[in-house]
């Protein structure tokens, strides 16, 4: 009992959580501690997801493409682009240099699916198109589900942004 109260009263576990997280934070990779995105790690997936989207329609309006998002956060498509409706899917980069796209599903009633992938100081994408979902390997999210897939890709599979046009253009042309 009497040691069960001082341990109660000790700022001991504490102190010992602090120390095992600074233990596996730094022998995590720091490429996030100065990059030019680092921020990006700290927000909600909802958060993630409205910045990919207000960064697709901005990607499409740059690039000369008339743009609109979806008037509604749940909607069937999140921008369409040049009439062409599109899903929109970011990934953070993981320790191993790869992009976990998540959420991927087979039914979407879109014309393209845009993957963005954000690294610490680099954004890449790519463009898919509903048919060619059926090319690529999609695992599915959950053990016996064959409804949400996710996508994983690494920078070598993606394209930088500054390709976009191209890209978009040889995917709906």
């Amino acid at each position: 009992g009497r040691q069960m109260t001082s341990l109660l009263l000790s700022d001991e576990p504490e102190n010992r959580l602090a120390a095992l997280i600074d233990e596996y934070a730094r022998s995590k990779s720091q490429r996030w501690d100065i990059g030019r995105f680092r921020a990006i790690k700290a927000l909600s997936a909802t958060e993630k997801g409205n910045i990919a989207e207000d960064f697709a329609e901005w990607l499409g309006d740059f690039n000369g493409f008339t743009t609109e998002r979806h008037p509604s956060r749940r909607g069937p498509w999140d921008v369409r682009m040049a009439g062409f409706a599109v899903e929109v899917k970011m990934a953070t980069q993981d320790v191993n240099g790869a992009f976990q796209f998540n959420g991927i599903r087979y039914d979407y009633p879109v014309d393209l699916i845009m993957v963005l992938g954000i690294a610490p100081d680099a954004v890449w994408f790519n463009l898919y198109a509903r048919r060619d979902l059926v090319d690529l390997t999609l695992v599915p999210m959950r053990k016996n589900s064959n409804s949400d897939f996710k996508l994983t890709r690494t920078p070598a599979q993606l394209l930088p942004v500054q390709q976009f046009r191209a890209r978009f253009l040889e995917k709906t042309g």
